[in-house]
């Protein structure tokens, strides 16, 4: 079929010889706006698939230019193709060239993709891409399986579903979050106490009898039943005598033992008449008349004194045995018990007095806030220490009893002081933290103060930490020890000349670069310099939460805080003691300030009665190498 007479669209672009002006293509013979060309040269659409002429029209007068499709080709939607050419867009069309100006199907089977990861062996089927569905059966109860044409075969976790894990001796088996199926053991509980249950893979549940099991004949005039031949046996008769002689004792199965009201001169229902209340004296009753007579026995009884044991009566009266034993063994403590106390024991530090702190190697022992210190310069051991360490660049009581300020002491979060606190923090020392605060780090840059913490292998668990006070290993006299990695000894004193091990040491945990640690039975000795004096003090129940930066395996600084606690009156005879110009206030004054807003608020010994108060200590360190102790 011939198209003729040119479109006007042919003076901008040629190929739209090809193309109605509206940009569709024109059918076969579809004749356009007259254009007049004088040779097939005008005509040319440039396209491979069309035979292009100029012919004169019926009248003969004039030529316009017409196309038609070029044998052995198709021209549809704009694309030309040769004869059994798939359509670009779609292997299942073909060019079929008498068919010139639409698609038509290609052979069935011929192959092609549907674009879908959900099926494969694709093939053309009826001129449409078709493949064969994948199963995406995993054959797992646990997973719900599906297909996704863009990924493929999907199988999601069904945790909680029920399951069969093909274990015989588990129960109620569920779907885990990993797809896996998992039960609970089988008790294989029959309910007999005189069967042993058991449960193994080939035979399921057994239920042996055993004799000699513990059970409930569920005779309540019997006791310690025992399993016999398989049945429940009471062991024991119950014996139901009250010692009261005016009642009739018997033992019913179901509800034990009874005692009936008897009728006699000496008795009024249950009660006897000679009855004077008395646990230390026999009473006795003639029938008879009913006459009383009273005895003095040596019935053990109770005097109601809690600091008195083994009471015991003499001539009718009960008299304290002996003393409750409060001796904690520590010769710096005064010990009593006092019944007021909920837990009866008092241990009050003594802040001097001689004493021996065991050490042959040690003199002038004396005791020291409840602790027996001696001067250990003669002693000699040689530690295990670890070179990791930070040591601390800033040193600050924490000013609150809130979060980043303190530490939960007494590990109670419904606690916390003192007022104004939250967060379970207990820091009641807070109040001397304006005294104490610039005195200390003036020390600290000085250099008066330096304290080095001591952090073992990180791969332990617990992890030990340790707190030093410490000076520069003379090799690194030049070391700024607020900027630089310096080497350090660490100060003899701050270790147990018995055992060699650190006095204050901590055991931590290591969450992520989270250090935590320590409690009761900790301590570290602390000084809080006051213009050449030293207020030293025993900071007890020693903790410690930090965040540390970890470089090659050790700890290379740390920001935290040390909480703890120290007894009111040991601060108060270490303010007394305190030269009178030392603090920024009157000795006095700082005095009556502890005196009047300090509480003890931490229980250091566990007997129930609160004896220090809370103190929070706000640190924070750089990288130290520990090479040794001072000589």
């Amino acid at each position: 079929m011939r198209l003729s007479r040119l479109s006007p669209c042919a003076a901008l672009f040629v190929p739209c010889l090809l193309l109605a002006c509206d940009g569709t293509d024109p059918a076969p013979g579809q004749v356009g706006p007259a254009s007049t060309c004088t040779s097939d040269l005008e005509c040319d659409d440039g396209l491979a698939c069309t035979v292009d002429v100029c012919a004169p029209d019926e009248r003969g007068k004039k030529s316009f230019c017409s196309w038609s499709v070029a044998p052995g080709h198709c021209f549809v939607n704009g694309v030309c193709a040769a004869d059994g050419e798939q359509r670009p867009s779609d292997p299942c069309q073909r060019c079929v060239a008498s068919l010139p100006t639409l698609w038509s199907a290609a052979d069935n089977g011929t192959p092609c993709n549907d674009k879908s990861l959900c099926t494969s062996d694709d093939v053309c089927q009826d001129g449409y891409c078709a493949g064969v569905a994948l199963g995406c059966n995993d054959d797992d109860v646990c997973t719900r399986d599906a297909c996704d044409p863009a990924v493929g075969c999907t199988f999601m976790a069904l945790a909680g579903f029920s399951c069969d894990d093909g274990v015989r001796c588990t129960v109620d088996d569920r779907c885990a979050a990993d797809a896996s199926c998992a039960g609970q053991p089988d008790a294989c509980d029959d309910g007999d106490p005189c069967t042993v249950d058991a449960c193994n893979e080939v035979e399921g549940c057994s239920h042996v009898p055993t004799d000699g099991l513990a059970c409930d004949d569920a005779d309540a005039c019997t006791s310690g039943d025992l399993c016999r031949a398989g049945a429940c046996v009471g062991a024991t008769e119950t014996h139901c005598d009250d010692g009261n002689l005016c009642t009739i004792d018997l033992c019913d199965p179901l509800a034990g033992c009874v005692h009936l009201p008897t009728e006699s001169p000496c008795c009024i229902g249950v009660d006897s008449v000679c009855d004077d209340n008395n646990p230390c004296t026999d009473d006795a009753c003639d029938p008879e008349t009913g006459g009383c007579m009273h005895s003095a026995n040596r019935a053990a009884c109770d005097d109601f004194d809690p600091c008195t044991a083994d009471d015991v009566c003499a001539d009718g009266a009960c008299v304290g045995g002996a003393g409750m034993a409060c001796d904690d063994g520590n010769a710096c403590t005064d010990d009593l018990c006092d019944s007021a106390l909920p837990g009866l024991c008092l241990h009050t530090p003594r802040g001097r007095g001689a004493c021996d702190d065991g050490l042959a190697c040690s003199k002038d022992d004396r005791c020291v806030d409840g602790v027996c210190l001696g001067d250990t310069s003669g002693c000699v051991c040689v530690p295990d220490l670890s070179t990791d360490g930070v040591k601390l660049t800033s040193i600050q009581l924490g000013t609150a009893g809130v979060p980043g300020e303190g530490l939960d002491v007494d590990q109670d979060p419904a606690t916390c002081a003192p007022a104004g606190c939250s967060g379970g923090v207990d820091n009641t020392l807070s109040i001397i933290a304006a005294l104490a605060n610039d005195q200390l780090a003036g020390a600290v840059t000085r250099g008066e103060v330096l304290l080095v913490i001591e952090i073992g292998s990180l791969a332990q668990d617990p992890i030990e930490v340790a707190v030093f006070q410490a000076v520069r290993a003379p090799s690194n006299a030049s070391c700024n020890v607020q900027t630089q990695t310096c080497e350090w000894l660490v100060d003899k004193s701050f270790l147990d000349p018995a055992s060699c091990e650190p006095v204050a040491k901590i055991a931590a945990s290591l969450d992520d670069n989270r250090l935590v640690g320590g409690g009761p039975g900790t301590r570290l000795p602390f000084t809080i310099p006051f213009n050449g004096a030293d207020l030293e003090v025993i900071v007890a129940n020693l903790r410690i939460e930090a965040t540390v930066t970890i470089t090659a395996g050790q700890v290379s600084a740390l920001t935290g805080v040390l909480g703890g606690a120290v007894p009111k009156q040991t601060l108060i005879d270490g303010l007394e003691g305190l030269p009178d110009d030392a603090l920024p206030i009157s000795k006095e004054q700082a005095i009556g300030l502890v005196e009047a807003l300090v509480e003890n608020d931490i229980d250091t010994d566990q007997d129930g009665a609160e004896d220090a108060a809370s103190i929070g200590i706000k640190l924070v360190g750089r990288d130290a190498r520990i090479i040794g102790v001072t000589p």
